[in-house]
């Protein structure tokens, strides 16, 4: 059974950002409203109290991720998200595709009421992609935003510090001519196609560091896979959202606490840190909470970290 939080939206911002129909996506116009933009405010991304602007993308690749996990009745299932990567001269920024699609609305002055939509479309989808991970900027550095329960945190690491070895296999894979290569991070091990058709070193995640898109990647346990869906010109702001709450972490130590908490965040929310608290439905009609400002979702499936040590 595959369970997908797929949606896709076709994006004027600067430049058109060209979205081509497939199976998968449900494809949308964003029209602009005059009328609409003066009924409420618009945010807009060179806010900059509300956001960090990093610079702006070229390309957008858009990824499934893959969750190979089980249901609560021990039944296999498989988990998929739609994830972004944007793509600038320097450096990328890697989210959840509902992130993407957000930051594009606003970048495009879209209406106000579109704009709160797929704000609350984030909030409630079933799968979402947690991590915000910044890759290369600043220069030889990932900057990750993250959360567990309801803190929420950055930390930083190396760049490219991934030990890939080329196996020597070629094969096309998303129609690209692509290479195989093999490595380790956070306890897993991974195999990567990366094509040099699209000379850039970055990738889904972390998976970066190679003379090439990453278009593939799957870990040796079958459990967790990435998958190039769609790769196209777009200009949109490498935006992060500013939070006055993100506390700054060790990248271990935070891993720690977040895969402790995986299959039920609420127990480790301490009852007397909680000042407000909402509960709402989530797409699937599970119930999901906003706790002090902070969106917790309680997982549907057995959950399966990206990240073992």
């Amino acid at each position: 059974m595959k369970k997908s939080v797929y949606a896709a939206v076709l994006i004027a911002a600067s430049a058109s950002v060209a979205f081509t129909a497939q199976a998968q996506f449900a494809v949308t116009a964003v029209q602009s409203s005059k009328k609409a933009e003066k009924e409420q405010p618009v945010p807009t991304l060179s806010d900059p109290g509300l956001y960090d602007v990093l610079g702006t993308s070229k390309y957008v690749a858009l990824y499934d991720y893959n969750v190979n996990t089980t249901d609560k009745g021990g039944a296999p299932v498989v988990e998929t998200y739609v994830t972004a990567l944007r793509i600038g001269d320097d450096g990328a920024l890697f989210t959840d595709y509902l992130t993407y699609k957000s930051d594009s609305l606003i970048a495009c002055g879209a209406p106000a009421q579109e704009i709160k939509n797929a704000a609350d479309e984030c909030g409630k989808a079933e799968f979402f992609f947690e991590p915000t991970v910044v890759q290369n900027m600043p220069e030889g550095m990932v900057v990750v935003y993250d959360q567990t329960a309801i803190k929420l945190a950055t930390y930083s690491e190396p760049f490219g510090e991934i030990a890939w070895e080329l196996t020597g296999e070629t094969d096309s894979v998303a129609g690209y001519q692509a290479s195989a290569a093999i490595g380790e991070y956070g306890g897993r091990k991974w195999k990567v196609w990366f094509t040099e058709e699209i000379p850039v070193t970055f990738g889904p995640w972390k998976l970066a560091g190679l003379p090439g898109l990453v278009l593939q990647a799957d870990d040796s346990e079958g459990l967790l896979g990435f998958r190039l869906i769609q790769f196209t010109k777009s200009e949109v702001p490498l935006a992060i959202a500013k939070n006055a709450n993100v506390v700054k972490t060790e990248r271990d130590k935070f891993i720690r606490q977040k895969n402790s908490n995986l299959q039920n965040p609420m127990e480790a929310i301490n009852p007397a840190s909680i000042s407000s608290m909402t509960v709402l439905k989530s797409a699937n009609k599970s119930p999901r909470f906003v706790i002090n400002g902070v969106n917790v979702r309680m997982p549907v499936n057995t959950c399966i970290p990206l990240e073992l040590k």
